[in-house]
């Protein structure tokens, strides 16, 4: 690989200088560090956006090269989609931009084969933080979407577009203030019903860019019930779009395992429970099955 950005070796108390700009870092000087023990390298700090500039780049052949640690990998992958998701929900745009979208849709298209495995589901639980956040809680959303969405007769260009719906299906709550979204107690019926605009907003904020039915769908409709008693339409049965219902398991999932301003995290085993007995026509039943089997025995 041809680097931007210099790599230093750290040396006792010193940084020792290792390749330059534009030098190829070859497999070769790789092995080389390895077979001396060093298994860390640093680039400048003054050069860190050329540094995460490589990485977002070459996002799909780090997340699919099987020499790296999947580990790292994870953290790779959480790390760069984390950046680019918060810049997009922490800019507070009334609208989004067409490079906002082209961003997203190169981190889905690099991390689809990546997301398919139930080794990255492992490892990724490890890193994934149950501090509510709305962009990172859009984040696992999509994590567990994409790992659903395989057990489904879906394409992989279907796919793609409902990752997209998963990564933004939250982007109105940017327009929701803040007092509202996090008040520890019971929202009044105004501040209810100005949160439930949410998944109009997000469709009001995508006017402007290209996105393919499918993410739209999960933008707008991924509070609705299977029974019909959600909104904002009131959609139900087989007239829900069947991505719609598989973002809602994995929407209502990572919510209840996530501490949020009215309600602690509760464990994976207790949020299923929770879904499974407590909030009983919210979910296709066939799609919540197949959520927990995908989700394996060591959700405890």
């Amino acid at each position: 690989m041809i680097t931007d950005f210099r790599v230093y070796l750290r040396q006792q108390d010193r940084f020792v200088l290792y390749t330059r700009e534009r030098q190829r870092f070859t497999r070769a000087l790789k092995d080389k560090l390895l077979r001396n023990g060093i298994e860390l390298v640093y680039v400048p700090y003054h050069q860190q956006d050329r540094y995460d500039q490589y990485v977002f780049d070459n996002l799909g052949s780090i997340l699919d090269n099987n020499e790296i640690e999947i580990d790292v990998r994870s953290q790779v992958f959480l790390e760069t989609s984390s950046k680019h998701v918060q810049q997009i929900f922490e800019n507070k745009l009334p609208a989004l931009t067409q490079e906002s979208v082209d961003n997203l849709n190169h981190i889905v298209d690099s991390s689809l084969s990546f997301l398919s495995t139930k080794q990255a589901m492992d490892s990724l639980g490890k890193f994934i933080s149950h501090d509510y956040k709305t962009f990172s809680h859009c984040i696992h959303v999509f994590v567990y979407t994409m790992l659903l969405v395989k057990n489904f007769q879906f394409t992989d260009k279907q796919c793609k577009q409902i990752g997209i719906g998963a990564l933004l299906h939250d982007i109105g709550k940017t327009l929701i203030p803040r007092n509202i979204l996090d008040k520890p107690g019971k929202l009044t019926t105004l501040e209810w019903e100005e949160v439930q605009r949410h998944s109009i907003y997000g469709l009001r904020m995508c006017a402007q860019v290209s996105l393919p039915q499918r993410a739209i769908n999960c933008i707008l409709f991924h509070h609705e019930k299977f029974d019909g008693n959600g909104y904002p339409s009131g959609l139900c049965g087989p007239n829900l779009p069947l991505e719609v219902r598989i973002l809602t398991c994995c929407d209502v999932y990572d919510a209840i395992t996530s501490d949020r301003p009215y309600a602690k995290a509760e464990t994976p085993f207790n949020a299923l429970k929770i879904m499974n007995q407590h909030m009983i026509g919210t979910f296709d039943l066939q799609v919540f099955k197949r959520f927990i089997s995908v989700l394996g025995p060591g959700q405890k």
